[in-house]
């Protein structure tokens, strides 16, 4: 992989859309149905500032220092930083392996909504100018992390996309599907935090039938005020398995 570009999902995205594209028929005409939001907190009270959010900071020039190590090609060093911020919409710019892409962020009184997600985990591949694919995003649906959370609560994010490459024409569904466990003591290099952990569960579907092609789990740890401080991962692919992890190394508030 050029570069050791090594967003989370990279491996998965591509190994889940490839196989499959192996074994099913051609590209499916029929519309591919979003699934409604579910979360527990959208009658949360309205916030101050639709982006406020105690696990996501936005404001302008905030940056964040991670380590990480994938079982596949090593270790890599990621800086996310604030890069435009206003009262409805973000802009966190990520630095990866040389690699440089921007995710933006909507902003309601439901939530913080990723504007592609799929961007958000796999932006260094998809950036590159030696992408081995195109995914597009023909709709969006949910939240990426709601206004109000608590423990026991849970949300969702889905999108459909379609996606191709010299070697495959294909379209699918990515499902999002979070859920916050507890509140955990981390100790990361950046320090020791009281996080919120949320478990994750990504799932790739593809075709109008929804046929599940892979999935990936993953735990995320958010410091109130700070974000997310820790990452773990697993995929679940057949003859494709991989794990990530990352932790904050550095956290350095805008002035």
């Amino acid at each position: 992989m050029k570069n050791r570009l090594l967003p989370v999902i990279t491996v998965l995205i591509l190994s889940a859309l490839i196989l499959s594209a192996c074994n099913l028929p051609d590209r499916l005409s029929e519309p591919t149905p979003s699934l409604p939001a579910v979360s527990s907190v959208q009658s949360s009270p309205t916030p101050v500032y639709l982006c406020d959010n105690q696990y996501f900071r936005h404001k302008l020039g905030d940056s964040w220092e991670y380590s990480g190590s994938n079982t596949i090609v090593g270790v890599y060093n990621r800086t996310d930083t604030v890069t435009g911020s206003s009262a409805d919409v973000f802009t966190v710019a990520t630095s990866l392996s040389s690699v440089n892409y921007k995710v933006h962020y909507g902003c309601t009184s439901a939530g913080l909504t990723a504007s592609d997600p799929v961007q958000q985990y796999a932006g260094a591949l998809l950036s590159s100018p030696d992408s081995p694919m195109s995914v597009k995003l023909s709709s969006n649906s949910g939240v990426s992390l709601p206004a109000k959370i608590i423990p026991g609560d849970s949300w969702q994010q889905t999108v459909d996309f379609d996606a191709t490459s010299q070697q495959l024409n294909v379209s699918g569904r990515f499902v999002f599907d979070y859920t916050a466990v507890a509140y955990e003591n981390v100790t990361v290099p950046a320090g020791t935090y009281n996080a919120l952990r949320v478990d994750g569960t990504i799932r790739i579907e593809v075709t109008g039938l929804h046929i599940l092609a892979g999935s990936y789990t993953t735990s995320i740890w958010f410091a109130p005020e700070v974000g997310m401080v820790k990452s773990e991962g697993t995929s679940h692919v057949t003859g494709v398995d991989f794990s990530d992890s990352m932790q904050l190394t550095r956290f350095t508030p805008a002035p």
